[in-house]
């Protein structure tokens, strides 16, 4: 694949792959959705981008999760081996790769009443 290639993750349209971290990174997903309402979001669709990490001093074999240039979490330990595994056998030297995303959550109700953000991946699951 030449290095200018893009790579992109068909799903089946469920989104049932759940980032992990998130909690570390809501300042960057609010910055994605705008300000928190009383609601919050229901499945807002954006792009996200998984980017191996091989140098990531907790986990060399991580998979970080960005949507608009902002690290919103990782795929869990068992996906991100997974995914490096799929992208070894399929003999592709390590790209980054796009995919659907969903956003969920995120409310702001008053009185210690907030939702963390949640981020779904459509991509095949582990």
């Amino acid at each position: 694949m030449p290095p200018d290639a893009r790579a992109v993750i068909p799903g089946d349209g469920t989104f049932s792959v759940a980032i992990v971290g998130e909690s570390h990174y809501q300042p960057a997903i609010t910055a994605v959705c705008g300000p928190r309402t009383e609601e919050g979001v229901d499945d807002l669709e954006v792009e996200a981008c998984l980017v191996l990490e091989d140098g990531n001093p907790y986990d060399s074999e991580a998979v970080r999760v960005d949507i608009r240039g902002r690290t919103v979490g990782y795929l869990s330990r068992a996906g991100a081996r997974h995914y490096r595994k799929a992208l070894a056998k399929l003999g592709v030297r390590p790209v980054t790769a796009y995919c659907q995303a969903r956003i969920r959550g995120g409310w702001d109700r008053g009185e210690d009443d907030q939702g963390f953000y949640g981020v779904y991946l459509d991509i095949p699951k582990v």
